[in-house]
């Protein structure tokens, strides 16, 4: 393996596919965009009447849904959370649009994201992204970057939420796992919340970044909680360094079992 995150370096696809592949991609961004706005809408309606409502989950699950069915996706997902009452820092490898979908439906508890400013101006997906308890972060503000996303965490957490991270930053566009950077690991650390590693494999290859979706398989495996209990921004090097080897060695078993299925 060529330590790709869920790019396997598959033989290529036959002329059919490179064929469908664009128009089921078409199709697919056609359909969702009606069901995006359903769903932000949905989320404004929902949180109105009640902010802490479990139908914000139906939400999430039945706008990420259709993605996956639409580009032929498959999901598998092993193991679960054993105390899903906490909040969690949760960590993810990235390699795909698809991954967002992913993650709200395999992750059995309620999450929410941090997201830069300029994507609550978009019309309607903003609405809903702040219905559904979304944090802005708005790097020009006068307080620091950190503490703007430790207020972003605690409002998140303060409702028994959970906080998607992606360490990597941002997708990777050859299918190479990137460094993780320091972010998530300063978030559980001055909150005191535990990590839960979640890694991906397959949806490189089911979409990777570009327009076409491919579709395909892909895994999640959800991993054993890392405590930070009473850990100081000392122990962030030691911290990262655990988190990361866990899912690039989880990605990388996840590679090779479809490797071998191929």
């Amino acid at each position: 393996l060529s330590g790709r995150s869920g790019g396997l370096g598959l033989a290529s696809p036959p002329v059919k596919r490179l064929l469908l592949d664009p128009l089921r991609t078409a199709v697919t961004l056609l359909v969702m965009a009606p069901i995006t706005l359903l769903a932000a809408s949905s989320a404004v309606v929902v949180s109105w009447v009640n902010p802490r409502s479990r139908l914000l989950r139906a939400v999430t699950t039945g706008w990420s849904r259709p993605w996956l069915t639409l580009t032929g996706t498959t999901l598998e997902v092993r193991g679960d959370i054993e105390d899903a009452d906490l909040s969690y820092v949760i960590i993810s490898n990235h390699a795909s649009w698809l991954d967002i979908m992913v993650n709200f439906l395999a992750v059995p508890v309620p999450v929410r994201f941090l997201a830069k400013k300029e994507l609550f101006r978009i019309p309607f997906l903003g609405a809903g992204m702040r219905a559904m308890g979304m944090v802005e972060i708005d790097r020009e503000r006068a307080i620091s970057m950190h503490e703007a996303i430790n207020e972003g965490v605690r409002k998140i957490v303060s409702k028994g939420d959970s906080v998607m991270v992606y360490p990597e930053g941002t997708r990777t566009r050859d299918g190479d796992f990137r460094p993780f950077k320091r972010g998530a690991f300063y978030m559980a650390i001055d909150n005191q919340l535990p990590l839960l590693p979640v890694t991906i494999s397959g949806s490189y290859d089911a979409w990777p970044p570009g327009l076409v979706a491919r579709g395909g398989r892909i895994v999640v495996e959800i991993g054993e909680p890392i405590p930070v209990d009473g850990l100081t921004r000392d122990d962030l090097a030691e911290l990262k360094s655990r988190a990361e080897t866990t899912i690039r060695e989880t990605r990388e078993r996840l590679d090779a079992e479809a490797h071998a299925r191929h």
